[in-house]
């Protein structure tokens, strides 16, 4: 995670940009959250898009090891088709879910299980406080039962937002409820600048 922050500071330097909003979603939560924690100074606010601060497999060890057994192991293609397709909400078009799997699965298996084994670190989910704005939308989910208060308890300028009837790519699946949702987050902290306006 930590490799991926300091690459989005990278293209953020070389764009000349000081300060930014970023958007995380998925494994995009613990990158932006762990560039929060290296570029404070850089983070005007963050946003997260149904991507966890929670660990995974948190007291489940042996949970975690398989899991990364199963997508390392020769059957890691099935493995990794079957997760995507449990991610799409019931009215997602055949094509988007199409589209999506296509790309996620260009991803070399050492690159995925690589970056998965980053993700289930236990010592990248320390719940130290973040102190800039933070917009959460998330599906309605069993996963996030509790998740509101747990985020709460270490983000105290944090906006909560619960979209239903969408899978984990809520963005794709009903972009324009997402885009405003973003857009009021954006305006009511007054994160967008004078020539967005």
């Amino acid at each position: 995670m930590a490799l991926f922050a300091r690459a989005v500071e990278a293209v953020l330097r070389d764009a000349g940009v000081e300060k930014a909003v970023l958007v995380g979603h998925s494994m995009g939560t613990p990158v932006v959250r762990e560039f929060y924690r290296l570029f404070p100074e850089k983070t005007a606010a963050l946003v997260h898009v149904d991507g966890s601060l929670r660990p995974f497999f948190a007291g489940r060890p042996k949970d975690r090891e398989a899991f990364i057994e199963r997508l390392s192991g020769p059957a890691s293609e099935k493995v990794r088709e079957d997760m995507i397709d449990r991610m799409f909400g019931k009215d997602a078009s055949d094509e988007l879910r199409k589209e999506v799997k296509a790309v996620m699965l260009q991803t070399p298996r050492p690159v995925a299980v690589s970056a998965m084994k980053g993700i289930l670190d236990p010592s990248i989910w320390k719940e130290d406080a973040i102190k800039v704005p933070v917009l959460v939308v998330v599906t309605k989910a069993p996963q996030w039962e509790g998740y509101e208060q747990f985020v709460r308890k270490f983000v105290p300028e944090v906006e909560y937002r619960v979209m239903d009837d969408v899978g984990h790519f809520l963005m794709l699946e009903k972009p324009e409820a997402f885009n405003k949702l973003l857009a009021s987050f954006l305006k009511g902290r007054k994160l967008l600048g004078e020539a967005n306006r």
